[in-house]
């Protein structure tokens, strides 16, 4: 596998996790601005939300290791 395809894999992967995060953030927040207790909005958006944050985080680092490979590609030498 070549750096460019390994490349534009890991970008791909990274916008579909980052994109995933985004919703998942925002199911999240949907309960909380429904007409219930605040405190039991809140206990329930805490858990989505986390998971929201790991697959924002995840995403992140895919988006980098897919941009050290094309990196690497654009400076491959040869």
């Amino acid at each position: 596998m070549s750096f460019l395809s390994a490349g534009v894999t890991w970008l791909g992967l990274g916008l579909t996790v980052g994109t995933a995060g985004l919703v998942t953030y925002g199911l999240a927040v949907l309960p909380c601005s429904a007409a219930v207790r605040q405190e039991d909005a809140e206990l329930a958006c805490r858990p989505a939300r986390r998971t929201a944050l790991a697959l924002g985080a995840l995403g992140v680092a895919a988006l980098l290791v897919g941009t050290v490979f094309l990196v690497l590609h654009a400076t491959e030498f040869g």
